[in-house]
């Protein structure tokens, strides 16, 4: 049984350089924030909502004393509080692609949180499915304007939907869309692409649903479906092929290109994953929009590149070198340039190591997701192999 919740927000440390810290203000890391300007506080966001202004009504709880003093600032000051984190809403999905439900036991538990909170999703970007929102949810959403919301689609058709997200019973986003739309909210969206499942029309529908969003609805990625070899018990799923990458961004192309015309640019993003799964390098984006979905693996090339300027490199270097970068089969791919530039440089040797997962196997080849006993593992397998060289050599 959970603890009750206590009444605000147990504070963390005051900024000693903020409005609160310069005026001396009695309140302290332990205390307990319970309003500002009259209005209860729950967590971060209030903080930050509340505190817009230039005289706060700030009211605190310290040893069971409640006590209240007015703090004056600048209007768009922080007010110099941190609280405790708020306790993170769990999803209460079973999505068939999921996939922290594809990992071995044993692992951290920070690895092992299926999250669904739409405080998140406004403060760093992590996808919702929107599925537990309640109507208090989407006042406050509605009230404090928490914008960009980044919303985990997949498909508009909502029995599909809800089959994706392991519901017996159809799960429709569209009234979400319209509850943002109609209130100028802004949202990213995300498609874990299934061959076989939400491809084809479905995806078409999907696109052409979201796409009527626009300019709220600000950017759609299609991502590949994950799998790991811990799937026992799960969902039969297939996986994405090079030859199905390939197939699928060029049969989307004339829709894609359409829907660019329709929104005034272009908003549909395939990841870098299934670019390179295509054997095709990921375009350079012209559009900002991407920059949200790069968490996502959107535009991750191009921002690694970005600022990469070969002629800018010295000829030589004054003593040699020799520099290994451990990386996955697809960072692997990806360094090929980079690598190649660098070797030009007299005295400078650089190659890629590419690690095994073994962690949840040779399906998944993103860098991202290497464990650290998969990368010390290369590095001491490349040292034994030294030392083996070192001692023919002698």
């Amino acid at each position: 049984m959970s603890k009750p919740q206590l009444p605000g927000a147990r504070i963390t440390a005051v900024d000693s350089g903020s409005a609160a810290g310069r005026a001396g203000f009695p309140i302290g890391p332990g205390d307990r924030l319970l309003s500002l300007n009259g209005r209860p506080v729950r967590d971060e966001i209030d903080v930050r909502f509340l505190s817009a202004g230039e005289r706060i009504l700030v009211e605190w709880e310290r040893k069971g004393v409640v006590r209240r003093k007015i703090l004056r600032k600048r209007y768009d000051e922080p007010l110099g509080l941190e609280v405790e984190p708020f306790r993170v809403r769990v999803c209460r999905n079973n999505c068939v692609f999921c996939f922290v439900r594809q990992q071995r036991k044993g692992l951290r538990p920070s690895l092992c949180l299926r999250d669904d909170d739409y405080r998140l999703s406004f403060l760093h970007g992590a996808y919702i499915t929107g599925t537990n929102l309640t109507p208090a949810d989407l006042q406050r959403i509605e009230e404090q304007r928490l914008a960009p919301l980044f919303l985990s689609v997949h498909a508009i058709d909502p029995a599909l939907r809800g089959r994706m997200l392991g519901w017996k019973r159809p799960a429709p986003v569209t009234p979400l869309l319209d509850f943002l739309s109609r209130r100028r909210l802004a949202f990213h969206t995300q498609i874990v692409l299934c061959p076989g499942i939400n491809d084809g029309a479905a995806l078409e529908q999907t696109l052409e649903a979201l796409c009527a969003h626009a300019p709220h609805c600000q950017s759609i990625a299609i991502v590949p479906v994950g799998l790991t070899r811990h799937r026992r018990g799960l969902p039969r799923l297939r996986a994405v092929t090079p030859r199905y990458a390939r197939s699928l961004i060029t049969s989307t192309a004339p829709l894609r290109r359409r829907l660019a015309r329709q929104t005034g640019g272009d908003i549909i993003y395939f990841s870098d994953e299934f670019h390179l799964l295509a054997g095709r390098w990921p375009p350079a984006y012209r559009r900002r929009p991407y920059w949200h979905q790069i968490e996502n693996g959107v535009g991750m090339v191009h921002e690694f590149y970005a600022g990469f300027r070969p002629s800018r490199l010295p000829p030589r270097v004054a003593s040699p070198r020799r520099v290994a970068l451990v990386t996955g089969r697809l960072g692997a791919i990806v360094l090929t340039r980079f690598i190649d530039a660098m070797n030009r440089i007299e005295g400078m040797t650089v190659e890629a190591l590419v690690a095994r997962n073994s962690l949840y196997g040779d399906s998944v080849t993103v860098s991202g997701l290497l464990g650290g006993a998969d990368i010390e593992r290369l590095l001491r397998r490349q040292e034994g192999a030294k030392d083996r060289t070192r001692r023919e050599a002698g």
